[in-house]
């Protein structure tokens, strides 16, 4: 007997505008928009990774997660990546969308001022909701192959429908896979990556930290010119926000917490790891010890 498909198609709008509200709206990014479902009972069913209930705010609306894929940061809390491929991210999902012209104030650079079109309509192969409390899935512009709630098994035909594989096929994203994606969607993201890494698409020529590739990062202005994997940016963005200077307690601080900084990975080579592992630290130079489309990571535990 087959398993039950692991997805669940999801009809509604994407939202990236308030027009009651034109400087306190949504702030979209290069893997993330605001979601208004049709039927919010459908998302409310969904399966909680790490037992987070789905974070709908007043408006009916919750914010998605790509799933398979991580953008350079343009605003996590207040600190950013290289802005250039922050903002092409952005630009390039706005455009998949179907937003048209969107203009950002000048002073609230991450909120829309004027958008062409608003709301737009879609649909997610949705996967369920993760430990932030935002709907993970695959996200579509297209006609759903189900009805709205239908239980759904996606293969790379679908997969390749999806604005999270076309952020990844121009070089503006990374794969970043987790175990609760299908072997085989993954398979079809890291040959997406690789493609266009061989292709020098997008922010590739321009990587800064990878496989045995150091940069200097001493201090947060240092880390913030950078472009690298998002998800340990992150974690070195909250160290030096700690008031920590320099690299040389950072092995120290990510181990002392296994949920929200030394999170569980399955190696390339199948055994199992940590962040912890993943990175190679020479004084106030860091690198990386794998490419990170090539790990499997686990969600938060709940």
């Amino acid at each position: 007997m087959k398993s039950r498909p692991r997805y669940t198609v999801v009809t509604g709008e994407f939202h990236v505008f308030y027009p009651d509200l034109p400087r306190s709206g949504p702030q979209p990014d290069g893997d993330t928009v605001t979601f208004k479902p049709d039927d919010p009972k459908v998302v409310e069913g969904l399966k909680r990774f790490s037992g987070r209930a789905p974070k709908f705010n007043g408006r009916g609306t919750i914010p998605v997660r790509f799933e398979g894929i991580d953008a350079l940061e343009t605003h996590f809390q207040q600190m950013h990546q290289d802005v250039r491929w922050g903002k092409a991210a952005r630009k390039n999902l706005l455009s998949e969308l179907g937003f048209g012209h969107v203009k950002f104030w000048e002073d609230l650079p991450h909120n829309v001022q004027e958008v062409q079109h608003n709301p737009t309509r879609g649909y997610l192969f949705a996967n369920g909701i993760e430990s932030n409390g935002r709907l993970l899935g695959l996200v579509c512009t297209e006609t759903p192959p189900a009805a709205n709630g239908a239980p759904f098994r996606v293969n790379a035909e679908h997969l390749s429908a999806c604005v999270n594989l076309a952020q990844v096929r121009e070089g503006l994203a990374y794969a970043e896979l987790y175990d609760t994606m299908p072997l085989a969607l993954q398979k079809v993201f890291r040959s997406a990556i690789e493609e266009a890494r061989d292709a020098r698409r997008g922010m590739w020529p321009s990587e800064d930290v990878a496989k045995n590739k150091y940069a200097r990062v001493a201090l947060l202005e240092d880390l913030q010119k950078l472009v690298m994997w998002p998800k340990l940016f992150r974690r070195l963005g909250a160290y030096f926000a700690a008031g920590y200077a320099g690299l040389g307690a950072f092995d120290d601080w990510i181990r002392e917490d296994s949920v929200d900084r030394d999170d569980s990975v399955r190696l390339p080579d199948g055994e199992l790891g940590n962040m912890h592992d993943i990175y190679e630290i020479d004084g106030d130079r860091l690198a990386l010890n794998y490419d990170p489309w090539k790990l499997i990571i686990a969600p938060d535990p709940a």
